[in-house]
């Protein structure tokens, strides 16, 4: 997974937090997907972002309404260009 890009969705805690740390651990950059758990969201980020630098980016959406998801540009703010995404783990929180 050594620099591949990683969408985690319902990742801030639970299940999709050890998946988040699991992916990272093995060198994954993650892309931290969560609805309503911000704080959680950004402890993890934190953690991770800790122990390798600017490796992990949030992204908040409700992702039922597709109107509100955010745009290509809003998920490429951390400089990870939108088509390196590898992969999404799916998790239902």
């Amino acid at each position: 997974m050594q620099g591949k890009v990683v969408l985690v969705t319902g990742g801030a805690k639970r299940v999709g937090a050890a998946i988040c740390r699991r992916l990272h651990a093995a060198g994954a950059n993650v892309m931290l997907h969560y609805r309503a758990s911000a704080g959680e969201a950004r402890l993890l980020q934190a953690e991770l972002n800790h122990q390798r630098k600017d490796s992990v980016a949030l992204i908040q959406a409700d992702l039922l309404d597709l109107g509100k998801l955010p745009s290509r540009d809003e998920v490429a703010h951390h400089g990870w260009a939108l088509h390196t995404l590898e992969t999404m783990a799916k998790r239902a929180a």
